[in-house]
């Protein structure tokens, strides 16, 4: 029943999409031994957990092409500081390249995690998809859960600690946070705090000088170097606490199990009551949620960002993240009968704080104007939403300071999904969320000629349409293109729905037309970036001999993940894209082969009668998981 729901919506007549199931495998499969994303943790307090990681390279990759590049100096001089025992590359143009290979090599970003959780369960329950490792598949999503728990938090391990508030460093709006299960999460969490670099052990290791490290400690090596990614941000948090976690309990308790909630002892839903007030106390006098507590530092700097700084989409994914918890709380109180007295106070006071998160109130320290009024008056401007802005601060002058450049691609299509199109039309006309899309389309969207494929980051891309309708081949995102994906689909169900009898019906049914094309395009066109279809083809960007650059994924099931751009490219937000295997990338892949909405309780099918149970078909393997 639920395949057949699933395969009701919209996007019924669709092009499939190939090799799911291989795409799957990448996602349930070690990258050690099947060329998959995960890895068995097998150091620090939570040795034992399987884990994934954001990306697979190779030496090659780095050394070969990026190294290779024009204008690059991938030299570096790694120092070990006596004072805190860490080692760092000297200031030089080496060391943000260093940095950069290290993070995604050993680095897991938590709102990847989010988008892994998901996917894993999506394919499980819904695909029946099976797994090498013979892991029940809510098992395995948990474990990320037990990272996020914040019981585990060592000074010398990343894995799991957290933001909390230290000698004036990481206050929350200022609110001071000592509990560790209440602080953000950092963005990036390695395995080690150690963590080796590709070149490493490889033809290319001349590139890495280093100088005198401790005798007698065997885990300072030349070529490793420690973590240096310590950002806790708000939209990353809200993935990984409030998206991911509540989405793969919602598969596993009420679509897998045939269940009406997700008991509120899980600790997903544990580990989100617990960080809700941080999220609160991060919220302005004006509505928006700032981006990261203080002493953050930027992406591309060694400068902490504003305090005041807001992300849009950040915003975007919070409000979405407490909209899937308040009913995730609401179908327990529902539906939970042995809850206690405790338990049920502590829901009713998450949901109260959700409800003046969203329209406004008094919390603890301030009032707020509530994010829905933030999105109505601030955020949107000139019929598109803004991509940053500073909010309620006192040197700007005014209460709000957009930044309107660059533009940003996944807030609009963020923006349009998570608050509904019914919502913006309502907001500002009839069509007006469908003309955000037409409006992006025109500055951000991928294409060859007359062509649709997908979208890019921004309107810096080499992205958009020429005065006679061409797209333009700037560089192409797998992951922002999913997102188009089901904003359009959002779109569909939002038009489509139009009584015949309406006045605007007629513009409706246009509209409809319209996007059912663009849906089928970027369908087509985001499967370029298959792994095995990317080695093929010949996209605008593609790094020469990259065949030899990235050897394929071999195993059982010819895992085929999907790359999360099409060409290397520094994206004007403070990070680069590379043509490399991508865990949410190939998660999306999952929901867009589902028609699973992430932004909306249940996928956007929880209103939908409860379907018949499915119970997940898993291969022969073995009952317990590999020794790692």
């Amino acid at each position: 029943m639920w395949l057949a729901l699933l395969r009701s919506q919209p996007a019924a007549a669709q092009p499939a999409i190939a090799g799911l199931q291989g795409s799957y495998e990448y996602l349930v499969s070690y990258r050690s031994t099947h060329g998959g994303a995960l890895y068995g943790n097998s150091q620090g307090q939570l040795q034992g957990l399987t884990l994934p990681y954001s990306f697979s390279d190779s030496e090659q990759y780095w050394g070969e092409y990026v190294c290779g590049l024009p204008h690059t100096d991938c030299a570096v001089s790694d120092v070990y500081d006596s004072a805190d025992y860490s080692v760092r590359p000297a200031p030089g143009p080496g060391a943000p390249l260093q940095a950069e290979r290290v993070n995604v090599h050993n680095g897991t970003n938590i709102y990847d995690a989010a988008t892994w959780q998901i996917a894993t369960m999506l394919g499980a329950v819904v695909n029946r998809f099976g797994n090498l490792l013979g892991a029940d598949p809510y098992r395995l999503v948990s474990d990320q859960n037990a990272v996020l728990s914040g019981a585990h938090v060592a000074p010398d391990m990343p894995l799991g600690s957290r933001a909390t508030t230290k000698q004036g460093l990481f206050v929350y709006n200022g609110v001071a946070v000592t509990d560790p299960r209440a602080a953000y999460a950092f963005r990036m969490t390695p395995a080690v705090w150690l963590a080796d670099d590709p070149l490493k052990d490889s033809q290319f290791a001349r590139l890495l000088h280093v100088g005198t490290l401790p005798a007698n400690r065997p885990q300072y090596q030349p070529g490793r170097i420690s973590w240096s990614d310590w950002k806790p941000i708000s939209g990353d948090n809200a993935w990984a606490f409030l998206v991911g976690p509540l989405h793969a309990a919602y598969l596993r308790y009420v679509v897998a199990d045939h269940g009406a909630y997700v008991p509120f002892r899980d600790p997903g839903i544990q580990n989100a009551v617990a960080v809700l007030p941080t999220f609160a106390a991060m919220q302005s006098p004006l509505g928006a949620i700032y981006y990261a507590p203080s002493g953050t530092l930027g992406n591309s700097s060694d400068r902490s960002v504003n305090a005041y700084f807001v992300s849009v989409e950040n915003n975007l994914s919070v409000y979405a993240g407490l909209q899937i918890l308040d009913a995730t709380l609401g179908a327990e109180l529902a539906h939970e009968s042995d809850l206690d007295a405790s338990s049920r106070d502590r829901i009713m006071e998450s949901r109260r704080i959700i409800a003046t998160m969203i329209t406004g109130g008094q919390h603890a320290a301030r009032r707020t104007q509530g994010l829905l009024a933030f999105f109505r008056s601030s955020a949107w401007q000139t019929g598109e939403f803004v991509q940053a802005g500073y909010a309620n601060d006192p040197g700007a002058g005014q209460e709000w300071l957009a930044v309107t450049e660059p533009k940003a691609v996944d807030v609009n299509t963020w923006g349009v999904a998570a608050l509904g199109p019914e919502r913006i039309d309502g907001w500002f006309g009839f069509g007006a969320a469908f003309e955000v899309w037409q409006r992006l389309k025109r500055w951000g969207a991928y294409g060859v000629e007359r062509t649709l494929w997908g979208v890019g980051y921004s309107d810096a891309d080499g992205n958009g349409q020429t005065p006679d309708g061409a797209f333009r081949s700037g560089v192409l995102s797998a992951e922002w293109t999913a997102g188009a994906i089901v904003m359009v689909r959002s779109l569909l169900r939002h038009y489509g729905a139009t009584p015949r009898g309406a006045r605007v019906y007629a513009r409706a049914q246009e509209f409809v037309h319209e996007l059912r094309a663009d849906e089928t395009s970027m369908i087509r066109g985001i499967q370029e970036l298959r792994f095995d279809r990317y080695v093929a083809g010949s996209m605008p960007g593609k790094p020469a001999n990259y065949q030899n650059l990235m050897v394929e994924p071999t195993g059982p099931l010819a895992p085929q993940p999907y790359l999360y751009a099409s060409s290397r490219y520094r994206i004007p937000f403070g990070w680069y894209a590379n043509p490399l295997p991508s865990t949410c990338s190939t998660a999306w892949i999952l929901l867009v082969a589902d028609n699973y909405d992430p932004f909306v309780y249940g996928g956007g099918l929880a209103h939908e009668s409860a379907p018949a149970p499915l119970r997940p078909r898993w291969p022969d393997a073995p009952s317990r998981r590999p020794v790692r």
